[in-house]
C-alpha cells in the first residue's frame, strides 16, 4: 500500500471480502441459509460482475483517495449507489422479475456500511501512521450557481417531443395508451429533479461543448439508473422499457443537435472577433518601434537598435520571456534588421514571403504541431539560413498536451476521450495501414508531437539543438544550422524499427526491435548523451526519448522479441555482446573497439552474468568475455549462459 498511485491488491481484496460479508448476511436474513441458488445465484453473479468496473472506476484501488476520510466517504456511497443502479437495470432489462428486492438493496446498503466501519476503524486507529488527515466536520454545501433559462426551457420542451416521438414510432399515433400519462408525468419529474441535482443548466458548463455534452450524459445515466431502481423496487414492470430508454436515447441525440448548434455559432462570433488580433500582429511584423527602453542590472538604461527592439516588442507581445531566452543563448547584438525573419505561419508556403536570400536569425510564433509535412518544414528553415544561423521554434509537447487536454473536458469523461484521441492521433499515423488515411482526413493539423520526436527532427535536418525553455505552456527550442541534412531515407517511425549497428568484423547491420522510444530518437544519441551522461549500469540518465509502455517492454526485454529473426539469419548469435550504435561505441577505449569486432554480437549480452554497475565495468566484463570465448568458446558461452540465467531467474535481475 506504499504507492498511492499504482494497484493495492490489499485494497482490492478487503473490499471483495465485505462485499461478499454482505451478501451472504443478507441471503441468510432472508432465506435462513448460506446456500445460493435460483434467482439469488443471478443476482450474485450479476453483483460481483458489477463491482469489478465500479471498483476501478471509483479508483478505490489507489490509497491516496483515503487519506481525506470525507472523500472517501463519498466514493463508497456513490459506490452503493451505483451498484443498486446497475442491479435495478440489469433486472429490468433482462426481466429479472422474480429477483428480490430485499436481497439487491439489502446487499448495497450492507455493503456501504461495512465499507465506512472500516474506513472508520482505520482512520482511528491507523490514520498519525498513515498522514491521513483527521475526519473533518462536514460543511453545508452550497447550491447556488446561475442557471441558463434559455437550456432549461429548451431541454424540457426536447423531453416532451422525444417522449411523444417514440410513442409515434411504436404506436403509430401521438394518442397515449392507459398508463403513460402517469409515466410522462413520472419520468419529466425525475427528469427535473435530476438536472438540477447534476446541476446540467448552470452556466459554468456551458464554457465549451465538452461540459456542456458531459451534462447530458451524466443526466441520462443517472436518469436511466434512477428509473429502474424506481420499476424494481416498486414493480412497475407495465410501463414500457422500450418507451422509456428510447426517449432517454432520443433526447440524448437532439440534446447534442442543440449544443452543436450553440457552439457552431458562438465559434463563429469569436471567429470573427479573432480578425483584429492579427491585424495586431501584421502591425508588430510591420517593424513598428516601440519607445522601450531595456534597463541593465545596474540602473543605467541601455538603449537597442530599433530592429532589435520591434523583434522585443514582437515576443513580448506574443510570449512574455522569449526574447530574454532567446538573448541569453544567442549573440544577436551584431545582427542586422535585414538578418532577422519573423513568421506566423503553419503552411510549407509561407516560406514564399520570405526573399531569396539567406537569414542569420528565423522566428516562427506558430506551433509546429500543425504542419503537416514537418521534415520539409524544417528543411525549408535550413536552406533560408546561413551556416551557423539560428532557428526558434515553438511546439506543444505531449505532457504539455495531455495537460491542457484534462484541463479543457470533465473529470469524468477526459480519461476515456484520451483513449480515443491516442489512438487516432498517436497510433493511427504510425501504423503504414492507418498512416494515408489519418492524413487525409487531419492534414497533419494539431497531431501529438512527443518532444524527443521534434528535437530528433531537428538533428534529421541538419539542426543543432541549444536551449529549451518552457514558456507559457509551449515549448520553445533554440536550433543552430550546424551540418548537412542526413540522407537517411528510412528513419524509424513504425512499431518495429530497424536499428543500425556494428556487427562482426566492423560491418553495419539491421537489427530489428519493438520501438520503445519515440520516433527520431536515434538522431538524438549524441544530444542526450551531452545532456545527460550516462548512470548506472551504463544506460543513459533520464533519457526522456523512452515511452512509458516502452519502458515496460524493456524491462522484461520484450522489445527484443525481433531480435530472433536476426539470429535466425545469422546476424548475431544467442550469447554475445550487444550490438551497438557508432556513436556508443566511440565512448569504448579503442583497443576494446577492436577486439569487439572479432565475435559476432548476441541476443543476450554478458551484462547480466557479471551485472557491472559502471560502465567502465561494462566495458571490463565485455572484454573479459571476449578474450575467454577466444581461447575456450564453447565452455564460455555454456558458462556465461548458466550465470545469465540464474541471474534472471533465480536473483529477478532485469533490464532498464
Amino acid at each position: 500500500m506504499k504507492n498511492s498511485r499504482g494497484f493495492s491488491i490489499t485494497l482490492f481484496l478487503i473490499d471483495f471480502l465485505l462485499l461478499n460479508t454482505a451478501f451472504f448476511m443478507v441471503h441468510y436474513l432472508g432465506q435462513r441459509t448460506f446456500r445460493v441458488s435460483g434467482p439469488h445465484g443471478n443476482i450474485m453473479i450479476a453483483i460481483f460482475v458489477l463491482w469489478v468496473p465500479i471498483f476501478f472506476l471509483a479508483k478505490k484501488h489507489r490509497l491516496e483517495i483515503y487519506r481525506r476520510y470525507q472523500r472517501a466517504v463519498l466514493i463508497y456511497i456513490k459506490s452503493a449507489l451505483f451498484l443498486a443502479y446497475g442491479l435495478s437495470f440489469v433486472i429490468i432489462f433482462f426481466s429479472l422479475g422474480a429477483a428480490s428486492r430485499f436481497q439487491v438493496f439489502g446487499t448495497c446498503l450492507a455493503w456501504l456500511v461495512f465499507e465506512l466501519l472500516a474506513l472508520t476503524l482505520f482512520h482511528i486507529s491507523f490514520g498519525k501512521r498513515w498522514g491521513f488527515r483527521p475526519i473533518p466536520r462536514m460543511q453545508r454545501m452550497s447550491w447556488k450557481r446561475p442557471i441558463s433559462p434559455f437550456f432549461l426551457l429548451s431541454d424540457l420542451l426536447l423531453f416532451v417531443v422525444s417522449f411523444f416521438l417514440v410513442n409515434l414510432l411504436k404506436r403509430g399515433s401521438f394518442r397515449l395508451i392507459p398508463y403513460y400519462p402517469e409515466l410522462l408525468i413520472l419520468s419529466f419529474g425525475f427528469w427535473i429533479a435530476l438536472s438540477f441535482f447534476t446541476r446540467k443548466y448552470d452556466r459554468t458548463n456551458f464554457r465549451s461543448f465538452y461540459f456542456a455534452l458531459a451534462g447530458c450524459i451524466k443526466t441520462a445515466l443517472l436518469m436511466g439508473a434512477v428509473v429502474s431502481v424506481a420499476i424494481f423496487a416498486f414493480r412497475l414492470f407495465y410501463f414500457s422499457r422500450f418507451q422509456i430508454f428510447s426517449t432517454l436515447s432520443l433526447l440524448l441525440v437532439l440534446e447534442i443537435g442543440l449544443y452543436s448548434l450553440y457552439f457552431l455559432l458562438k465559434f463563429d462570433k469569436n471567429h470573427s472577433e479573432d480578425i483584429e488580433s492579427v491585424e495586431d500582429l501584421r502591425r508588430f511584423f510591420g517593424q513598428e518601434a516601440l519607445p522601450l527602453k531595456k534597463t541593465t542590472p545596474n540602473g543605467s538604461p541601455s538603449p537597442l537598435p530599433s530592429h532589435m527592439k520591434i523583434l522585443m516588442d514582437t515576443c513580448i507581445d506574443n510570449f512574455p520571456g522569449l526574447f530574454e531566452f532567446i538573448r541569453e543563448t544567442v549573440d544577436i547584438s551584431n545582427l542586422d534588421s535585414a538578418e532577422i525573419a519573423l513568421l506566423n505561419c503553419r503552411e510549407q508556403t509561407c516560406f514564399d514571403v520570405l526573399q531569396e536570400r539567406s537569414f542569420q536569425l528565423v522566428i516562427n510564433f506558430q506551433k509546429t504541431n500543425g504542419i503537416r509535412w514537418l521534415n520539409r518544414y524544417f528543411l525549408g528553415i535550413h536552406r533560408k539560413l546561413l551556416n551557423g544561423g539560428y532557428f526558434v521554434g515553438k511546439l506543444e509537447t505531449l505532457d504539455q498536451h495531455k495537460k491542457r487536454f484534462f484541463q479543457a473536458y470533465p473529470e469524468y469523461y477526459r480519461e476515456l476521450f484520451y483513449i480515443v484521441y491516442f489512438l487516432v492521433h498517436r497510433v493511427m499515423p504510425k501504423l503504414p495501414q492507418t498512416r494515408k488515411v489519418y492524413f487525409a482526413f487531419t492534414k497533419g493539423r494539431s497531431r501529438s508531437i512527443s518532444r524527443a520526436e521534434a528535437l530528433g527532427r531537428l538533428y534529421f535536418c541538419g539542426f543543432k539543438v541549444l536551449a529549451e525553455r518552457e514558456i507559457n505552456g509551449s515549448l520553445f527550442f533554440i536550433a543552430q544550422k550546424s551540418k548537412t541534412p542526413s540522407l537517411d531515407k528510412s528513419p524509424t517511425y513504425s512499431p518495429i524499427i530497424r536499428l543500425r549497428r556494428v556487427g562482426w568484423n566492423g560491418q553495419v547491420i539491421q537489427i530489428f526491435k519493438f520501438r520503445t522510444m519515440h520516433p527520431y530518437s536515434e538522431y538524438l544519441q549524441e544530444y542526450i548523451y551531452e545532456q545527460n551522461q550516462l548512470k548506472e549500469g551504463g544506460k543513459i540518465k533520464d533519457d526522456f526519448r523512452v515511452t512509458e509502455w516502452g519502458r515496460l517492454f524493456r524491462k522484461y526485454w520484450l522489445d527484443e522479441l525481433p531480435m530472433i529473426y536476426n539470429w535466425l539469419r545469422g546476424d548475431i548469435k544467442l550469447f554475445g555482446v550487444r550490438p551497438l550504435s557508432q556513436h556508443y561505441l566511440s565512448l569504448y577505449d579503442a583497443s576494446v573497439q577492436n577486439i569487439r569486432k572479432w565475435i559476432k554480437p548476441g541476443l543476450i549480452p554478458p551484462y547480466y552474468a557479471d551485472m557491472p554497475k559502471e560502465f567502465e565495468d561494462i566495458v571490463a566484463s565485455e572484454k573479459r568475455y571476449i578474450e575467454s570465448y577466444r581461447r575456450h568458446p564453447w565452455r564460455t558461452q555454456w558458462g556465461y549462459l548458466a550465470r545469465t540465467l540464474n541471474n534472471i531467474l533465480l536473483k529477478g535481475a532485469r533490464s532498464e
